[in-house]
């Protein structure tokens, strides 16, 4: 006789969102990555296109730094258990027609992320979707009708300005074309 015991999700991943209502410190962040990117030349990265400041974006003025502290009490708040301290590090990014950035992960980091300034265009024409693949590498090694719903996929997360989202630096996440000439601006960190 056949008696089923249990089931057990395992190996779950945490991506964790949160909403700042922080309208008057994006409008501040917004005009001074729109100067800078006027005036400062992009970071190269390899796998980005587009414009990227250097890792010091936090140390830049008081809002960045005010803006800091909101990722790092998001970061410890993301926890099950507390956390004393973490060491925090961003980029400010600007999007414009056709950028994008190919999969990658962050090495030497143990939760990375963005915060969306300024969304620009955010429906399903304008593309620049964030897009977090699937992390079980052998999930798609045989497909049939019993596993048809537990196949290797990537989850799309359409960009909202005021949105944080947090998640594990090994996690494979790209970025798909942006195609609206309105700018995007957006803030990527790591923290460990």
């Amino acid at each position: 006789m056949l008696r089923k015991t249990g089931t057990a999700l395992l190996f779950p991943t945490r991506v964790v969102t949160y909403a700042l209502d922080a309208a008057p410190l994006d409008a501040a962040i917004r005009a001074l990555v729109l100067e800078r990117s006027r005036t400062v030349p992009s970071v190269p990265r390899g796998e980005r296109t587009g414009w990227q400041s250097g890792n010091d974006f936090f140390q830049w003025t008081a809002e960045t730094r005010a803006l800091s502290k909101l990722i790092a009490d998001a970061v410890m708040s993301a926890h099950d258990a507390p956390l004393e301290e973490i060491a925090l590090f961003g980029w400010a990014n600007l999007f414009t027609r056709g950028v994008f950035f190919n999969p990658h992960t962050h090495a030497d980091a143990a939760w990375s992320g963005v915060y969306y300034v300024d969304a620009g265009e955010s429906g399903a024409a304008a593309g620049g979707v964030l897009m977090l693949g699937d992390p079980r590498a052998g999930a798609g090694m045989v497909l049939g009708a019993s596993n048809r719903f537990d196949s290797p996929t990537a989850v799309e997360i359409p960009p909202r300005t005021g949105e944080l989202l947090i998640f594990p630096s090994w996690l494979v996440h790209w970025v798909t074309p942006y195609q609206s000439d309105t700018p995007r601006i957006s803030v990527s960190f790591n923290a460990r």
